[in-house]
């Protein structure tokens, strides 16, 4: 019998884990340059998702139509962390380049709407996403 975590728990580890690793990043770009840490970074958690793998399944096969949609997340995740890298040396504060990149929740939200049957929104929840963006704008115009 598993343990059952809410879908919010998972994100708040995961917002918490997010903030940890952009200030160890923006730590680093005082002395390495980006493409240097990105290719440590994803080596260390390579061996790190691979040995969780194996160890939860033992198993690293994956269908055929699969491989299209993972070299497409790979490439989005190549551009999305090389200019996250870049937005974290250069922002006046790291919480700014991380505010900015947090407005994916508007394109995901609306996007999700349309490419998946499942998901839903209510008045409540897009509320919440405009004021996440207006904030989100609000930084991007504070000089």
């Amino acid at each position: 019998m598993g343990i059952t975590i809410n879908w919010f728990i998972y994100a708040l580890i995961s917002m918490l884990s997010f903030s940890g690793m952009a200030l160890v990043l923006k730590k680093l770009t005082y002395t390495l340059p980006t493409s240097l840490i990105l290719v440590y970074l994803f080596i260390f958690s390579s061996v790190m998702f691979i040995s969780y793998q194996v160890k939860i399944s033992g198993d690293l096969k994956i269908n055929l139509s699969a491989i299209f949609w993972l070299l497409l997340a790979a490439g989005l995740a190549f551009v999305a962390n090389i200019f996250d890298l870049e937005a974290l040396k250069h922002a006046p504060n790291v919480g700014f380049a991380s505010a900015v990149k947090a407005g994916q929740i508007l394109v995901i939200t609306l996007a999700a709407l349309y490419l998946f049957e499942d998901q839903k929104i209510t008045w409540i929840g897009v509320v919440g996403v405009l004021l996440i963006f207006s904030g989100i704008c609000l930084l991007a115009t504070q000089k």
